[in-house]
């Protein structure tokens, strides 16, 4: 190679190339991680805004059964809501995933710097927006809805996915802040106002329906 062959390199200029063979001779998903990483620490303050519930794909985290399992508002639904998420037996219903899907996982939030359920912290939409866009999400990619977005959207049954478009262009119209806010209070139960997940059908503490703002969820 041109850079070990050079009676020029300086030093730096040896060490930048050697750095650079050894990042695209890594494994990707290692090699993307470890940049995403190192930009993630500025996502971390902003507890009282919760933007790190804004996902990069879409997502609004705060609806994430890992999410509410270890964040929940109420300690004792909390606590009920993981034994759920591990414990309860898969359905057959259409439209809804089944119940055991995420095993037990808890989860900080996408941008929250903090625990990763396994599969958000190797996403390549959240490793890329990291390291190519301003606020770290896609909502205001040029090339958005990318390969990437519809790739995610049309694998499985996951109905919450098809939100992640239209939510990302009511980031960019919104803002963050204002979008969380919003988000928050249409996944509350329309009863009680305990947070509920994308794939509760009714609330956990009090049985309410999911509200209508919602999806709906549709059985076989």
């Amino acid at each position: 190679m041109d850079i070990f062959n050079s009676e020029k390199i300086t030093r730096r200029g040896f060490v930048k190339g050697v750095t650079g063979v050894a990042l695209c001779c890594s494994c990707f998903p290692l090699d993307r991680l470890t940049a995403a990483e190192v930009k993630k620490e500025i996502k971390i303050n902003d507890s009282n805004a919760k933007i790190h519930l804004a996902a990069a794909c879409g997502t609004f985290c705060g609806a994430c059964p890992a999410y509410l399992a270890k964040h929940g508002e109420d300690e004792q639904m909390k606590i009920k809501r993981q034994k759920i998420s591990s414990s309860v037996p898969a359905k057959s219903v259409k439209g809804i995933p089944p119940s055991n899907w995420m095993n037990g996982l808890l989860c900080d939030g996408c941008l929250s710097g903090g625990k990763l359920a396994g599969h958000c912290q190797m996403c390549n939409i959240r490793l890329h927006a990291l390291e190519t866009q301003e606020n770290s999400r896609c909502s205001h990619c040029k090339d958005l809805p990318c390969h990437r977005i519809n790739g995610l959207i049309n694998m499985g049954n996951y109905l919450h996915r098809n939100e992640y478009v239209p939510n990302l262009n009511k980031i960019r119209e919104m803002g963050l802040e204002e979008w969380v806010k919003y988000e928050e209070e249409r996944w509350r139960c329309p009863k009680c106002s305990l947070p509920m997940s994308w794939y509760d059908a009714e609330c956990i503490r009090c049985g309410e329906s999911r509200s209508g703002r919602v999806f709906a969820l549709t059985e076989e």
